[in-house]
């Protein structure tokens, strides 16, 4: 018996379980066989064991990467009381195939436990989202070999714990996980509500690039196992890497359609549909083929490689002038660090740590919100630009007057407030004397001249209250609300004379130019305003019908100011 016990020591020393308090990472108390090819029965790991083949776990390694290697491990454990003492054995990885534990005493085996995810979620003696699995060590000394098999990364950092600390470590991740799908849920609802109605690809593919890795998390952190499909197996085996694929998809897609690569690299984007087709093809065939460590090696390898690509991408479209990009390129690199992060640790390339090991789940959530950001930036520039387009669409590029759509929208709700107040209200049309022969004569340039210098005279005589446009060709309009028949025809002609008194300056000399004006107050039948625009524009027929640069209005055709006192000056010019 003695012997039997020193073999025990040759490989690791016990833990005491009188020492452990609450929790204990037991990893380094570990002694590992790694089973390269094939596997081994218990007997024949017992017997390995005992011969020697397990080696001491003194470095706390707990990452054995994708390998299709079984490790077996061993660790004593020894109750110096005189009472039983319940504990549990609690894995940090909820990705495991196979995690069966062999209790032996006194060289017997007393009892054993199968779990992992090749069972159902349901069949789990511990229904915890990681695995865990109790046992009550009597007094003396008991030796636990534990068989791990995964086709994911095989990841076993083990701790020997009380149902208490299994209950605030799981209290702890809720609300972290809380947290973190409530954010990406919030961005994911936000997004495709944008993308409805705004019918922008990058935001479909963003809210598809969220929705994937979302779907990627619930799989591979167990929520999925637990909550969605606790009995199907074929699921559980498959969710991951299915959505993996998607990730990758759908970040490729999102990445073409958020740097804009059709104008900025147009040559790529080329390219777009031929890289869809390879990767649901690769997808495809990973699926038929039915080698699931194959597949998650070869996502892995896409999922890292996109990096690369997407700051290449990026510093491209950058370098053609693309300014989100701005926004891209940290984002990107923030998740690729984060990611790194978890990779390592998944490896063993750097110490287990639980905060480096959801690394992944913080970058993205850092990636994830900038890139929300860059997107809320863009779509105040869009808006921003909307509004300056609905703006400068209101004006005439030449005079920097209203145009004629602006006029009737402004004038429109100053006809309502007049028809429903019974205030009077007139329209003035007015219309550049001889403006072809303008034209013909000195040319276009001199003609945009004259417009430009009669449309700052319109609108430094007329007040605030009126509306002022150019209606089109040499024609301008006003609309003056609170002004008589009267009013409005003193006002034109007020406005005749300055115009006469106008001197455009041009390369050939000074050109004199007139106007004719037409007058129009509203009547009670009239039921538009299209119908006082119609009357000033039959009074301003009757103007340049009456000999030009005077006044007339409908009613009283008689010209009501004097009469211009050259006229056949006035027509030749």
């Amino acid at each position: 018996m003695l012997l039997f016990f020193c073999s025990f020591y040759v490989a690791s020393k016990p833990v005491e379980l009188t020492n452990v308090a609450d929790e204990l990472f037991i990893s380094q108390q570990l002694a590992i066989l790694q089973v390269t090819s094939g596997d081994v029965s218990f007997e024949e790991a017992l017997s390995r064991y005992r011969q020697g083949d397990f080696v001491p776990n003194h470095g706390g390694k707990v990452s054995f990467g994708f390998t299709r290697d079984v490790i077996w491990t061993s660790v004593l454990i020894n109750n110096a009381s005189n009472l039983p003492i319940k504990k549990f054995f609690y894995l940090d990885s909820a990705w495991l195939d196979s995690a069966n534990f062999y209790f032996v005493r006194q060289n017997k085996l007393v009892a054993n436990v199968f779990t992992g995810d090749t069972i159902p979620f349901s069949s789990r003696r511990s229904q915890t989202r990681m695995i865990s699995e109790a046992y009550e060590f009597k007094p003396g000394l008991t030796q636990v070999l534990i068989r791990f098999e995964s086709k994911d990364p095989l990841l076993i950092p083990l701790y020997l714990t009380t149902e208490k600390m299994i209950q605030r470590n799981l209290e702890i991740n809720n609300y972290f996980y809380g947290f973190l799908y409530g954010a990406f849920l919030m961005l994911l609802v936000y997004n495709i509500v944008l993308s409805v109605s705004l019918k922008d690809s990058r935001y479909i593919y963003y809210s598809l690039y969220l929705l994937s890795f979302l779907s990627l998390n619930v799989a591979y952190t167990g929520h999925g196992f637990k909550l969605f499909w606790p009995e199907a197996l074929f699921v559980q085996r498959w969710a991951m890497i299915f959505f993996l694929y998607c990730y990758i998809l759908f970040g490729i897609a999102f990445c073409f359609e958020f740097l804009k690569l059709k104008t900025y690299l147009p040559r790529v984007y080329r390219l777009n549909h031929l890289i869809y087709a390879s990767l649901i093809l690769l997808m495809l065939g990973v699926f038929i083929y039915g080698d699931q460590l194959l597949a998650v090696n070869i996502g892995v390898a896409l999922t890292s490689s996109l990096v690369v690509i997407f700051i290449s991408l990026g510093l491209l479209a950058l370098k053609n002038g693309h300014v989100m990009v701005k926004f891209f390129i940290p984002a990107v690199f923030l998740g690729a660090g984060g990611a790194a992060f978890s990779a390592a640790t998944t490896w063993g390339a750097i110490p287990y740590n639980t905060f480096l090991f959801h690394g992944i789940e913080i970058g993205m959530l850092i990636e994830m919100s900038i890139l929300a950001l860059a997107l809320a930036f863009n779509l105040k520039e869009v808006d921003k630009a909307r509004i300056t387009a609905e703006v400068i669409a209101q004006y005439d590029h030449l005079t920097g007057l209203y145009n004629r759509r602006a006029f009737t929208v402004n004038a429109t709700p100053l006809w309502e407030l007049g028809v429903r107040e019974q205030t009077p209200f007139s329209m003035i049309l007015l219309d550049i004397d001889w403006f072809k022969t303008i034209n013909d004569q000195y040319g276009h340039a001199v003609g945009d001249l004259a417009l430009k210098t009669i449309a700052n005279t319109l609108k430094q005589h007329t007040r605030k209250s009126d509306v002022l446009a150019r209606w089109g060709g040499e024609e301008f309009i006003l609309f003056l609300p609170n002004t008589s028949k009267l009013a409005a025809m003193q006002f034109a002609n007020d406005i005749r004379e300055k115009i006469a008194a106008i001197a455009v300056f041009h390369e050939g000399g000074v050109l004199s130019v007139t106007a004719s004006f037409g007058v129009a107050e509203y009547h009670c039948h009239m039921k538009k305003l299209e119908e006082l625009i119609k009357l000033a524009d039959k009074a301003l027929y009757q103007a340049k019908n009456s000999g030009r640069n005077i006044v007339c209005d409908i009613s009283a055709p008689d010209t009501l100011t004097s009469q211009p006192q050259d006229m056949a000056q006035q027509d030749a010019v």
